[in-house]
């Protein structure tokens, strides 16, 4: 039987709210199991808990959906400007390197 510890289905990362944000948005059972590639029942396990608990449960989604409106830190969004930067340059060097090779090959006698 499925088990739900500190509010993720046991032996997978699925939290409740992920379960939670599914079913507010009229998937069934089903869907969920195979949108998470979980079983049905472990994802009962999550409705059964979520409706034992649903007080807790809604009250920390409300404080999860408050968190992702005010997004990211400015600490955080500069690493991800970096990080987007420097895919960018690199992706810029690959296709320069594929150019290359391409006009190369056309001229090979």
């Amino acid at each position: 039987m499925a088990a739900i510890v500190n509010h993720r289905i046991v032996g997978t990362r699925v939290s409740v709210w992920d379960v939670l944000h599914h079913l507010h948005n009229n998937w069934t059972v089903p869907e969920i199991a195979d949108v998470f590639g979980i079983s049905p029942e472990e994802v009962q396990a999550a409705v059964d808990y979520i409706a034992e608990h649903e007080d807790e449960v809604w009250d920390v989604h409300r404080q999860i959906e408050q968190r992702n409106a005010h997004g990211n830190p400015s600490e955080v969004e500069a690493k991800l400007a970096q990080a987007r930067a420097k895919r960018l340059a690199w992706l810029a060097e690959k296709q320069k390197e594929h150019s290359r090779e391409a006009c190369c090959v056309g001229n090979r006698a």
